[in-house]
């Protein structure tokens, strides 16, 4: 059953800060090495620390989450392992720094009948205490499996174009994520979601072992769009965005295929559009309708 007059329903501010050795964790977590000091070390050569700012999916949104009753947010009377990460956006209003210092407030958006289940649609929008203006907004879509079928709205069409054109990828990225990379992720990334980390749990849900963490796989699509498209400056990139369309393991090689040209063209704000998806060894797409913005 789920809780549809939990519409609308916030949160109370929450403050989160964060330090430079927590953006270098989580550098590490999407793949970074020794050969991107600048943002798995704090201590760079004097220089101010770059962090990947997905960071703030782990080091803001899922603090956040930890403080709720459930992950998602009191919206129904489900089990732990029939909540499934369906959909992540985000939009940066300013370069995410290595020590931050941000308020949150969380919204139930909306909750929508996929028929097979439902789709709880989480609201987040971060401010810079420092500064008093907006740092990012989320979007967090959570698949409920089973509790679909309750008569409610399907959800708006996405307005947004997100499949990629019809040709070559104009640019491609691989990482080989770790034989531990749930259990480096459940930390780098503060998720606790036992269906990541264990074998019963990840198997009451249909897999066949613990699966890879949604957030943590668009850190690496992330990471690849910043290095291949945006120079290795992570300020360019404006927002990101995709759909969880299949599991991934421990161990699997994470290909990010990516398309910018214009014929995707530039969004409201002038930046331009990237498309992309992610794979993996066995060619399954793991992340798909992905949409982000670099700035020119």
């Amino acid at each position: 059953m789920m809780y549809l007059d939990r519409v609308g329903a916030e949160s109370r501010p929450e403050r989160h800060t964060w330090e430079p050795d927590a953006c270098a964790l989580y550098a590490i977590a999407v793949g970074a090495g020794t050969a991107d000091e600048a943002f798995t070390l704090d201590t760079f050569h004097g220089k101010d620390q770059l962090v990947y700012p997905t960071f703030v999916l782990s080091g803001v949104l899922a603090a956040e989450s930890m403080s709720w009753p459930d992950p998602g947010f009191q919206t129904g009377d489900y089990d732990p392992h029939e909540l499934v990460l369906g959909e992540q956006g985000i939009t940066f209003h300013a370069p995410i720094p290595a020590r931050g210092d941000v308020n949150v407030i969380t919204k139930v958006a909306a909750i929508y009948d996929k028929g097979s289940g439902a789709l709880v649609v989480l609201e987040s929008r971060a401010r810079n205490n420092t500064t008093g203006q907006p740092m990012f907004t989320a979007s967090t879509g959570i698949f409920v499996t089973g509790h679909g079928s309750f008569g409610g709205e399907r959800g708006p069409a996405n307005a947004a174009r997100t499949n990629p054109p019809d040709r070559r990828a104009d640019a491609s990225n691989w990482s080989e994520t770790s034989r531990v990379q749930t259990l480096l992720y459940r930390y780098a990334g503060n998720d606790r979601n036992p269906i990541h980390v264990d074998r019963d749990t990840a198997w009451k849900a249909g897999y066949r072992e613990p699966i890879l963490m949604g957030q943590n796989t668009i850190g690496f699509a992330c990471r690849a769009i910043i290095n291949e498209l945006g120079d290795g400056n992570p300020t360019r990139l404006r927002s990101i965005s995709g759909r969880f369309a299949a599991a991934g393991y421990n161990g699997d090689i994470l290909v990010t295929e990516m398309w910018r040209g214009g014929d995707l063209g530039r969004d409201e704000r002038g930046d331009d559009v990237v498309l992309f998806r992610v794979l993996n060894q066995r060619r399954e797409v793991l992340v798909d309708r992905g949409r982000a913005t670099i700035a020119s």
